[in-house]
């Protein structure tokens, strides 16, 4: 199973993301959450430190885009785009 959260910044995406993976998590699952936003905090949210160095996306957009569209026929477009503007400490 695949869930992706969006929405305009501030509207609680990060909040809403560690809550579900915490639950199902909890439920006994496993679980990998993904944090694609330009400002990274999703680790935090769900209890693990900040990691020192955040990975370069950029060098493996081709799997990351791949991997969050999977093989749905309703998704017809890898074409992810940026809307937030990088805030303090971004990487």
């Amino acid at each position: 199973m695949r869930i992706a959260v969006l929405g305009k910044g501030g509207s609680g995406k990060t909040t809403v993301a560690a809550l579900v993976s915490r639950f199902i998590a909890l439920k006994g699952k496993k679980v990998v959450a993904f944090d694609a936003d330009i400002n990274q905090n999703l680790a935090e949210a769900v209890g693990h430190p900040a990691p020192e160095s955040v990975p370069d996306l950029s060098q493996c957009m081709s799997e990351v885009k791949s991997r969050l569209c999977g093989s749905n026929p309703r998704v017809t477009s890898t074409t992810l785009l940026k809307t937030t503007p990088p805030g303090a400490g971004s990487v």
